[in-house]
């Protein structure tokens, strides 16, 4: 009889022991999918906010005088082709950075860059700090080589919708030029998003 009694004691000890590390793990699970739920959403804030940046950034550029830099307004004439918007895009040394905090590229270790160029321009959108940085798709401010749509032309006596034998124009011309909008938001929990548009003007 007394021997029953101890494997009985035994047995209800497992099963407590059992039934606190099953309350252990389904207690951890939860704050685990609460954490991963927080940063999807403040993931998802701060994409919001960078679409909400690009909108800005479009605004200005409708209006903008695009021939040369304008570095207040985060808008540079001219793209650069060893640019690593993000900084986690290249491992070149030769790459070049945008210097997203105003502290010379200091998110990247030193001797990874060749340069550390454009700053970007600050705006506020729903309580978050975005940054900005419009690009002109072109080899050089004078804009002779420039990356335009697929249908344009050089002829400047082009018409469309129509083939008229007796004049024999071209397509019609379109002279617009791409630009390259580039947006970082950080939002709450370290959250980082990043952006980019190509727009055409």
């Amino acid at each position: 009889m007394a021997a029953s009694r101890g494997s009985a004691l035994i047995f209800a000890l497992i099963a407590l022991v059992s039934m606190s590390l099953a309350a252990l793990a389904l207690v951890r699970s939860v704050d685990t999918g609460t954490v991963i739920l927080g940063n999807v959403g403040f993931k998802r804030e701060a994409t919001a906010a960078a679409d909400e940046a690009t909108r800005q950034a479009i605004d200005w550029l409708q209006t903008a005088d695009v021939s040369a830099n304008n570095a207040a307004q985060g808008y540079y004439a001219t793209t650069a082709t060893t640019l690593d918007a993000t900084g986690f895009q290249q491992t070149a040394s030769t790459r070049t950075l945008i210097d997203w905090d105003s502290d010379n590229c200091g998110y990247a270790d030193g001797g990874t860059y060749a340069g550390c160029g454009q700053r970007p321009r600050s705006v506020s959108v729903s309580g978050v700090t975005a940054h900005y940085v419009i690009l002109r798709l072109c080899a050089d401010v004078a804009a002779t080589q420039c990356s335009r749509p697929l249908n344009a032309v050089a002829s400047a006596d082009g018409s469309k919708g129509s083939l008229d034998y007796a004049n024999p124009g071209g397509p019609e011309v379109n002279t617009a030029v791409y630009y390259r909008i580039v947006v970082r938001v950080q939002g709450a929990r370290q959250s980082q998003s990043f952006t980019e548009t190509i727009v055409q003007r």
